[in-house]
Formats: C-alpha cells, structure tokens, sequence
C-alpha cells in the first residue's frame, strides 16, 4: 500500500504555478482558495518569497497543526550554510564570554573559511559563566567575529569557563521569544523562564531554562512531537505554520530547505512547550477551521508589511512591529535566510512561580 508520504508526493507531481491565488495543496479534503494579497510592503527579499508560497496540508500531533510551505522560484542562498548546533559541534563556531564575563553580550567568532553559520532568535547557548539565548537573528560570514547580544536564561550561577563549550539544542518557548519581541528586559526573561520552568514542573538549583527543557518527563513530551511530525514533513518545504485549535500562533520561513529542516526539531520543541505540554491535554481537537485559519494568516502576513533593521552580523536584518504582529529576520545579498512572526497578543497563562533560594545574581548593566 501506498504510504501517506509517498502519496503526497505523486500528487504534488503536476502542480501548476499558484500565480494569483493561494490554495491548500494536500490530501483528503478539498484546497481553500484566497487571493493572495500584494506582498509589496515587505522588504524586497521577502516580498519574492511570499509571492511564491504554496501552503500544503497539515501534520498534526494533538492540539498542533503544522502547516508545511514551499516557495516556487526562490532566490537560493548562495554558499553553505551550518546550523548552530552543528557549528559548535564542529568546532567551526566559537562562543565565549567577553572580558570575563557581560551578561548582556558574548562573543562569537565563525572560524570557517568557507561556511555561513546562522543563529536564530531564541536558541539557547549553553555553558560559559551562564547560559544565555540569542536575542535577534544573525548570519556570521566565514572568519567573521562579532559582539553577540544574549539574555541570560540562568538566572542563578555565575560560574564557570568563558568558553560555551556546547550548542544547547533547545530553544525559548514561544511565550518567551514573543516577550523578546514586545522588548523584554532581563528582569522579565528571568521572571518568564521561572514561570515557565514552574509550569512544567521542572524547576533547578540555577534556575535553568536549558535542564527545564532537558529534564527526563519533558524531553520524552517533546519527543512524542518530533516523532509524529519530523518524518511526515514533505521534500521541498522551507518554512512552517502552526496553528491550534482554530488559532495561528505564528509562521518560521527560511532560505533554504537544508536549514529549515535542520531547526524544525528545536522550533517544535518551542511551539510544543506552549500548545501540548501546557494545554490541557483532555481537550478535544477540531480541526474544521485550521486550514482557513492558516490561510487567512498567511494573508495577513502578506498584508503587514516589514522593513530594514540593524544586524550584528552579516546582510540585513528585518523587523515587523505592526498588524498585530511580532516579526524578525535576515537576509543576505538579496535572499531571505529566515523571517519568524507571531501573534502579539499573549495568550499563554502561566502559573507564578513557586518561591526559590534566594542567590545572587550577576548585576546586568
């Protein structure tokens, strides 16, 4: 018999060009048409790429509905591009504290001569004097060094080397990177890995967002995830919808199939930590309006527009504060690398933390 995913793929096989429309391609039910909105009020790199979407149908794990895109004619990033977990692991990235230690910078260095290493919004770095995550995205250039801005997600050691020794491969949950993007300050991040490392039930002595997500009743939760979901994720995608129960939370576009692929675990653990482990897993699922749902965001998206920001690194970053919308991103000589975009509004309670040992903090300056 057929598979699922085998069939999928023959009947992507004579697709025409969407052109003006958007439509849900897939299998099982029939495609959900909308004009697509003009894309002009977007940086040019990323108005050719929503120009060319195709939304396919989704895969679901419970209350979460991944929406696969693929971009027909996207410009392709030139060169070869490592992931941060597969930099570090490599020895091609190099992390450390700077001048013995700056809570809100570290530096990073790519020691590649001939490689990009991409870092996203809200991976975790874990080791050094404290672990941190990354506050905007950054493209390092081969050889390329630079002043990386972090927050601290640990917020009770202050010891250690000054190297960070090993990628994390965890990543803020989305409840937290949307407080990055409406301009949280360190005070707030601590406040959020706290109430998020109480509601999972998985508070430590540092109060460690990194162990949180890595303790033994969580990783087996965000496992379950990655196995329904990873291997049904269709050749040719680039970029990713989610979307619960009739809600869409939030959109991850990239340049590149290779990269998409090799972030997808980590952004599922992001989404997951929010909309399975802790939603209330006795609700029942309906789907009936996901795939108008995803349709109608993805046209928003369209709608609202993005423009230039700054970048530490190399090419151009890309920002959008408006619409209802938190996005950020880059792009490198005139192609998207990743444009990731949520809901503002926060919609995720979260218990207040249980009280903890009081220890020091270091000071943030």
């Amino acid at each position: 018999m057929e598979s699922r995913r085998e069939s999928f793929f023959s009947r992507w096989a004579g697709i025409l060009p969407v052109m003006a429309c958007l439509g849900l391609i897939g299998l099982g039910t029939p495609p959900v048409w909308a004009q697509r909105p003009p894309t002009e009020n977007h940086v040019p790199e990323l108005s050719r790429y929503l120009t060319g979407v195709k939304i396919a149908e989704p895969i679901v794990y419970r209350q979460l509905a991944v929406y696969p895109v693929l971009v027909d004619d996207m410009p392709l990033l030139r060169g070869r591009w490592l992931t941060f977990d597969t930099a570090v692991s490599r020895g091609v990235l190099v992390v450390t504290e700077k001048h013995g230690g700056s809570v809100p910078v570290v530096w990073a260095e790519n020691l590649s001569r001939d490689e990009y290493v991409f870092l996203m919004t809200g991976e975790v770095i874990a080791g050094g004097k404290q672990t941190r995550t990354v506050r905007h995205d950054v493209v390092l250039a081969p050889g390329q060094k630079i002043d990386l801005d972090v927050f601290c997600v640990e917020a009770h050691r202050w010891a250690g080397d000054a190297k960070f020794s090993a990628g994390s491969k965890t990543m803020l949950p989305q409840s937290i990177q949307a407080e990055l993007r409406r301009g949280a300050d360190q005070t707030r991040v601590w406040s959020e890995v706290a109430r998020n490392n109480a509601a999972l039930k998985a508070e430590n002595a540092t109060g460690s967002l990194d162990a949180a997500l890595k303790a033994a009743p969580v990783r087996e939760k965000l496992e379950d995830v990655r196995r329904k979901i990873v291997p049904e994720i269709p050749r040719g995608t680039t970029g990713f919808l989610f979307v619960e129960h009739g809600r869409a939370l939030g959109a991850e576009l990239f340049g590149s199939e290779a990269l998409a692929r090799g972030l997808l675990p980590k952004l599922l653990d992001s989404y997951a930590v929010d909309y399975v482990i802790l939603r209330d897993p006795g609700r029942d699922r309906d789907g009936r309006n996901d795939d108008r749902v995803a349709i109608e965001f993805f046209e928003r998206i369209c709608r609202t527009g993005s423009q230039r920001a700054s970048t530490p690194g190399s090419g151009s970053g890309i920002h959008t504060r408006e619409g209802g919308l938190l996005g950020d991103g880059v792009s490198l000589d005139g192609a998207l690398v990743h444009y990731g975009v949520q809901f503002g509004e926060q919609i995720v309670p979260r218990p207040e933390p249980r009280p903890s040992v009081n220890r020091a903090r270091r000071p943030v300056p």
